[in-house]
């Protein structure tokens, strides 16, 4: 390889250089992202498992919480996802609004069923959204804000677009 490299003409061993120089360059930078890439997913990792860590050494703690939280709570009062969703239509009718329902999703743990759903509020004015909001907030810990967004609508800008992300607990048996 020496022989072959030291048998050319100047302009094709500078050319031959400038290629190897290139090729390197590439693979650093190949190998400085992958390095790079590998850092960041130990550094991830280790922050969650500091953070199961925490949970792991509370827990103890959180489960007698749990439990309190749930001796606090009216079993009559807590909602599955139907009671969760006429309560909704009721509250927002009383706001005088119509209201579109929709993505109705469930997580169930040993001790409440948790269910969401995706409440729109179409051309609305803000009055009747803070009545909406203010009726809800009087069902807490029942029923819950998760996600809330507000828009002005674009066809009138004096009315609104909102779109609440809304969960309810349910004790389960």
């Amino acid at each position: 390889m020496k022989a072959f490299f030291l048998g050319r003409i100047l302009r094709e061993k500078v050319l031959l250089l400038a290629f190897a120089a290139l090729a390197l360059l590439i693979w650093a930078g190949q190998l400085l992202g992958r390095s790079q890439k590998l850092w960041d997913d130990w550094r991830t990792t280790r922050a969650e498992l500091a953070a199961q860590q925490v949970w792991l050494q509370n827990a103890a703690a959180i489960d007698a919480k749990a439990a309190a939280t749930t001796r606090s709570l009216d079993p009559a009062q807590t909602l599955n996802a139907t009671r969760l969703v006429g309560e909704l239509n009721t509250l927002a009718s009383a706001a005088g609004l119509n209201a579109d329902i929709s993505a109705q999703r469930t997580e169930r743990t040993s001790q409440f069923a948790f269910h969401t759903v995706q409440v729109n509020l179409r051309r609305t004015d803000l009055a009747s959204l803070v009545k909406f909001y203010r009726e809800l907030s009087k069902r807490s810990p029942y029923i819950g804000l998760e996600q809330f967004s507000l828009a002005i609508d674009r066809a009138n800008p004096g009315q609104l677009n909102a779109s609440f992300r809304i969960s309810s607990a349910e004790l389960s048996n």
